[in-house]
């Protein structure tokens, strides 16, 4: 029976160290495919209007040719790092594509919200939409897709009819974190039923679990794929090569490569081991996500600390950078509901650690 091969990875960085080429050690995995997908994390520029954030990712323009020679067919450009340079460079980041063959979702020139992708491969059509989470505003003249539900649910009944299955790319959730968040799943059912084969996640630099739900799949967080892991404070260095083989009828079958990324931020197929240690991991955070283990208060007592202290760490960059505007925005985040469920979630998780620590 006919079918086509999607390969998905998560964020691209494309920073390089020691002169590597970042996809060399993966290149001949990558290539077993007929359409690769991923999330590319940087701007293909050095110039533009800064951010004023801590992390800014920008990268030569010449470095698209990494993508090119890594076989990429289509990078989503929906995520929090895309407007980074401002507008121009989100266009050169686009002109960077556009001349090496490769197709976005997720952004686009104009004001209008971005259409769907349509790719056909094999006489099957696959439909493609990219979306991104976050406070921010697309300067005239561009557009970046914001995740909202009812958009996206609107945006996949209108691309139905133009081909046989829809993939949906979300950056999404809370960065350092292992599960996606009870609202996280809710909304990636909600797809699958409104009409998406495949769901990608990516965004939390971590992998997070997988859900085969009703006749569609979830990649809640497909990790991070070719990155600086050293930036992040445990050096989160497992990732993982998601193949999916759809046949007119839907998902034929999905496998997972387990995969890490080495000193020089290289993605390399892990052996041995490793390979086992990260197989495990995926299926532990698959169970618990599969076996509705992840509820509100279970979550935030998982990401209350590290989501509290990642955010202050960059609040207290941009207030030494910036002053002022940063110091009451910091203060104004503090008492949103969230931080202060992740107070609570905080206060229960060290009061069960001392009456465990009580009981030994």
């Amino acid at each position: 029976m006919t079918s086509v091969r999607l390969r998905a990875v998560g964020d691209v960085l494309l920073w390089i160290r020691n002169d590597k080429k970042p996809f060399a050690l993966i290149q001949h995995e990558l290539r077993q495919k007929d359409l690769l997908f991923g999330n590319l994390e940087t701007v293909l520029s050095e110039s533009g209007t800064e951010s004023r954030k801590r992390w800014v990712n920008t990268t030569p323009p010449e470095a698209g040719e990494h993508l090119k020679d890594a076989g990429f067919d289509i990078l989503s450009v929906a995520n929090n790092h895309t407007l980074d340079m401002g507008r121009e460079g989100f266009e050169k980041t686009l002109e960077g594509l556009e001349t090496r063959g490769i197709a976005y979702i997720g952004g686009a020139r104009g004001d209008d919200p971005p259409g769907g992708l349509v790719v056909e491969r094999n006489g099957i059509r696959l439909g493609f939409l990219g979306y991104t989470s976050g406070r921010f505003r697309s300067p005239p003249g561009v557009t970046v897709s914001k995740l909202k539900r009812k958009a996206i649910i609107n945006d996949i009944r209108a691309l139905k009819d133009r081909c046989d299955h829809i993939v949906v790319s979300l950056h999404w959730g809370i960065e350092n974190t292992y599960y996606p968040s009870p609202g996280q799943v809710r909304l990636a059912r909600a797809l699958i039923d409104a009409g998406a084969a495949l769901v990608l996640g990516h965004h939390s630099h971590t992998i997070q679990g997988l859900e085969r739900y009703n006749n569609g799949l979830i990649a809640y967080s497909l990790g991070n794929f070719q990155f600086d892991t050293e930036i992040f404070k445990e050096q989160i260095n497992s990732t993982m090569i998601l193949s999916v083989d759809f046949d007119r009828h839907g998902i034929r079958d999905y496998a997972v490569t387990p995969c890490v990324i080495n000193s020089d931020f290289q993605p390399e197929v892990a052996e041995g081991r490793t390979r086992e240690l990260v197989q495990h991991w995926i299926g532990k955070c698959s169970d618990r996500v599969q076996n509705g283990e992840v509820n509100r208060q279970w979550w935030f007592e998982q990401i209350g600390e590290d989501y509290l202290t990642y955010n202050l760490e960059s609040y207290r960059y941009r207030i030494r950078q910036h002053g002022l505007a940063p110091l009451v925005e910091c203060g104004v985040w503090l008492l949103t509901p969230f931080c202060l469920n992740c107070y609570a979630g905080l206060i229960r998780r060290r009061l069960r650690q001392r009456h465990a620590g009580g009981q030994a």
